[in-house]
């Protein structure tokens, strides 16, 4: 019937698996979807074990710590014996010595102490709790692929008993141009401009912080347009290297439902993702950056380029020695994030949770994130070319120093 009347019997995902419906979702931001805005805030809360953000999520039984314990005695001893050996000034350890002694530390840590501490200071401190509990980080972000421009204004807010508090960072990044800028609130510039002169400590008052990268002697060559587009193509790609199972579709929520998701998709952080995650990406980078290479960006070098390739497959091999953070054995569960979708799979929101379990409590921290103005995002930091770059600060710093010598 759909096709009779010349529509798409395929006007949903209903039919997609959950791994499939992100993959879409992230394909969609290279296509359709490459400019928008986030709005985000995240809050921190202490609750009964029973009642925590995660009380749903299956509890494992805990790994026992004594082998773990005991390797790290033994790789602290090993390495202890080694240092006295040689001259500790010459000594030197090859990368997999170094990621065993860390890993062994990693290991040694005790199951959920770090956690019950934290919870029970808190709990016995119930202003110190109600001050966190209305403290919040906010963020607001804008994003146009097509114009390559990124900006972000992170936001540290405190709403207290006559108490409020407001301190913003906003900062830019105008890739078309490669230039970074960032304006540090008035109480930072204050601090920055008794190390200055009299003519920059004016211009922080209204003036950004600016950064040209490609103005920098040290970066010619570097082909930075292909390598954002490549990161960037690779980051997106990686979630099709994960497991099947990875994502899971969960029962809508009213979150959701106040956004008008039609689909929504968890993921829960696990510590054997992290090696597959980086593998994934520096391949993908490896890949997309050799496609871009065939056409050279004007002024890159072939070296460049190969040393682009080598920094992210060295990424790739320090995944593979060091042993990732175990949130769960530490914290008492694996971080989670939920992904709210439109029926086309276009991202509307997301929300992420991390649960610090103790004995009786638990430490919540939720982070929201919603997606709008798609096609048309706002920004709000607009410096127009205009700032103090880091040559004109760096010389007003040693401008002063002689001035006092």
């Amino acid at each position: 019937i759909a096709a009779a009347f010349g529509l798409s019997a395929c006007s949903n995902l209903d039919h997609k698996t959950a791994h499939e419906v992100m993959s879409i979702s992230n394909d969609r931001i290279l296509k359709e979807d490459h400019s928008f805005n986030i709005t985000g805030s995240s809050r921190v809360y202490i609750s009964p074990l029973a009642e925590a953000v995660l009380a749903d999520e299956k509890v494992e039984e805990k790994a026992k710590t004594e082998d773990a314990k005991a390797k790290a005695e033994d790789a602290a001893a090993s390495m202890e014996a080694t240092q006295e050996e040689d001259d500790p000034l010459k000594q030197e350890f090859s990368e997999q010595e170094e990621a065993e002694f860390r890993n062994a530390m990693l290991d040694a840590l005790p199951d959920g102490t770090i956690a019950q501490v934290a919870i029970n200071y808190l709990d016995k401190y119930p202003a110190i709790s109600s001050y966190i509990e209305r403290t919040h980080l906010n963020y607001e972000v804008a994003v146009d692929l097509s114009t390559r421009q990124f900006e972000m204004i992170p936001e540290l807010a405190i709403n207290n008993h006559n108490e409020k508090l407001s301190i913003k960072l906003p900062m830019k990044l105008d890739a078309e141009k490669w230039e970074i800028y960032m304006d540090p609130p008035a109480s930072a510039a204050a601090i920055i401009s008794v190390y200055t002169d009299e003519k920059i400590g004016k211009r922080l008052i209204k003036e950004p912080l600016k950064v040209s990268l490609k103005g920098s002697t040290d970066l010619k060559g570097v082909p930075f347009d292909h390598i954002a587009e490549a990161a960037m193509r690779a980051w997106l790609s990686i979630n099709k290297s994960l497991p099947a199972d990875a994502y899971v579709f969960k029962e809508m929520d009213e979150f959701g439902k106040s956004h008008k998701a039609r689909y929504r998709v968890r993921y829960v952080m696990k510590p054997e993702y992290d090696s597959v995650v980086m593998k994934a990406m520096a391949k993908a980078f490896d890949e997309e950056l050799s496609k871009l290479q065939k056409t050279p960006q004007p002024g890159s070098t072939e070296e460049e380029y190969q040393k682009a390739k080598e920094i992210f497959s060295a990424f790739s091999s320090l995944s593979e020695n060091i042993q990732p953070l175990n949130f769960k054995r530490v914290f008492g569960k694996n971080p989670v994030t939920d992904y709210y979708l439109d029926r086309k799979g276009r991202m509307l929101a997301s929300r992420m949770y991390l649960q610090i379990n103790g004995i009786d409590k638990a430490i919540n921290i939720v982070g929201d994130s919603v997606y709008s103005n798609y096609g048309k995002p706002v920004f709000k930091f607009n410096p127009q070319g205009k700032g103090i770059t880091w040559e004109e600060l760096k010389e007003s710093f040693d401008s002063d120093k002689t001035e006092e010598d």
